[in-house]
């Protein structure tokens, strides 16, 4: 399976919106979080908008910061994305059929 190596991936967008739906559940403004990283409110909000491509690690202080284990929110993005994925394979093995027989 090829990795789409674009920043706005629909999978990536749909960790970054877990992420933001995290921080709205938990009550903390972009503000408030981006306090708690000792960094400025833009860097929350260019994450959250997908301007900036979060790494692991950042990812991990977000979480441990909100009290959320990195371990179960992977497994929640993965249970939320893995119908998206099998859609997506599923349409480039469909794609991949209707390419040959256009060739044949």
């Amino acid at each position: 399976m090829a990795i789409d190596k674009s920043v706005h991936t629909i999978l990536y967008q749909k960790v970054i919106a877990r992420l933001r739906t995290k921080r709205e559940e938990r009550g903390l403004t972009q503000k408030q979080l981006a306090g708690m990283l000792g960094l400025p409110q833009s860097y929350v909000s260019k994450i959250e908008t997908c301007e900036r491509r979060m790494d692991f690690i950042e990812l991990r202080s977000i979480c441990n910061l909100m009290g959320i284990s990195v371990v179960d929110f992977m497994q929640e993005v993965e249970t939320e994305i893995i119908p998206l994925v099998e859609k997506i394979e599923s349409r480039k093995i469909e794609h991949d059929k209707n390419t040959d027989n256009i060739a044949e």
